[in-house]
């Protein structure tokens, strides 16, 4: 493994990569690397892991500069320190903040968060040339380059390394709380979700089948055999959070439960290291508001797990995933999700799954109209394909 412990080295080393004609998988802790497509060659690993150190945290600016290996969750235990959050929700708690940028990780917070190319002022980055440069800045006025920094995040890696990230801060919510409640059965749970999504202050909302309410933990409601469970997380001044909360209750007999819970829903989508879910396909289909239903009735039948963030428009389903199992059984979970995405109006993307089930597929399923563009600036950007070749959509 290729651990560079600077950017000058990091640099380096990609450019001795791109000299032998050799490709790296490129990793931060390797959370997420289940995500996307496999890669087509790899002659060495690229760990970004010794690229750690907060050099700025400025509490009156609200913003940060760190390095790309530093985890997610160091960078939040000092910004939390000066009164500031990350607006960032990574499924894994050991995941790094530049792993976290690459794969545009999403958790359950990310209703309030937003977006998490929307969090990010700038990156410093190292393109597959071996060439550093940079994009956007400290401050949103700074908007060279930022549209750029924009189409780094989420690439999985393959446009360039992260060595350094300028991100935004928020502060902290005067309250946060977190309220349960159980939701009977058929398409009108949807419905209910998604309107106590939009409720003031509401930073997280996930609709639980209750098949998977025991991989939470204690603490919950028990919801009935065919219906399920309603985890609500609201971050915001005190009076705002009191009004949903009691607003929660009156509809649906909500009540507070632990703060951790809603960390537990990130648990349950699983991160992609984890070991639970290194024998199941895990899907992310897309759908409109107006769509969830439909979208959710068609993984239902199929037999999927389904948690769904009704706000954020998003469905994880997950399937069994056995190597005795087959290719066919691979193939009609792809069928599933592509027909739940055609339900939703949105789209279905393969976010983690054990090799064999990746070999010989577009996890992305079929290119967007954009792929060709796409491959132009990735032959710009990396001209030899030494960074996660073929990861990206379309095996770019």
């Amino acid at each position: 493994m290729l651990a560079p412990t600077g950017p000058e080295a990091l640099a380096e080393v990609v450019r001795e990569l791109g000299a032998r004609g050799e490709a790296a998988l490129v990793r931060g802790a390797g959370t997420e690397l289940p995500q996307g497509n496999l890669p087509r060659s790899v002659a060495a690993v690229l760990s970004t892991k010794a690229l750690t150190g907060i050099d700025v945290l400025d509490a009156d600016e609200g913003v940060a500069h760190v390095a790309a290996g530093t985890p997610v969750a160091a960078l939040r235990e000092q910004a939390r320190s000066e009164g500031l959050e990350v607006p960032l929700d990574p499924p894994s708690p050991a995941s790094t903040l530049g792993g976290a940028l690459a794969a545009a990780a999403l958790g359950p917070r990310s209703l309030g968060f937003g977006r998490v190319r929307e969090q990010v002022l700038g990156l410093e980055v190292v393109l597959g040339s071996g060439e550093r440069t940079r994009c956007g800045g400290r401050v949103v006025k700074n908007v060279t380059g930022y549209d750029l920094a924009k189409l780094y995040v989420g690439s999985l890696g393959t446009l360039c390394v992260i060595e350094h990230v300028w991100l935004r801060l928020r502060p902290l919510p005067e309250e946060t709380r977190v309220v349960a409640a159980r939701v009977s059965g058929g398409e009108e749970a949807p419905a209910a979700a998604l309107a106590a999504a939009r409720l003031a202050g509401v930073r997280a909302a996930a609709l639980i089948d209750s098949s998977l309410t025991a991989e939470l933990g204690g603490g919950l409601p028990e919801p009935s055999r065919d219906g399920h469970l309603l985890i609500v997380e609201m971050a915001s001044d005190a009076p705002v959070v009191a009004q949903s909360a009691a607003a929660l209750a009156r509809r649906h007999g909500g009540v507070t439960v632990p703060a951790g819970a809603i960390d537990a829903v990130a648990a349950l989508e699983g991160a992609a290291d984890d070991a639970r879910h290194r024998a199941a396909l895990r899907f992310r289909v897309t759908a409109r508001p107006s769509r969830l239903v439909a979208a959710y009735a068609v993984l239902r039948a199929a037999g999927a797990l389904v948690v769904t963030h009704p706000g954020l428009g998003l469905l994880c389903a997950r399937f069994t995933c056995a190597v005795d199992e087959g290719a066919k059984h691979v193939d009609d979970a792809f069928a599933t999700a592509q027909a739940a995405a055609r339900a939703g109006e949105g789209s279905a993307v393969l976010a983690a799954a054990p090799d064999f089930a990746r070999a010989g597929r577009d996890v992305f399923g079929t290119p967007p109209a954009s792929v060709a563009l796409m491959r132009r600036l990735a032959a710009e950007l990396d001209p030899k394909s030494v960074l996660n070749p073929g990861v990206f959509v379309g095996g770019i």
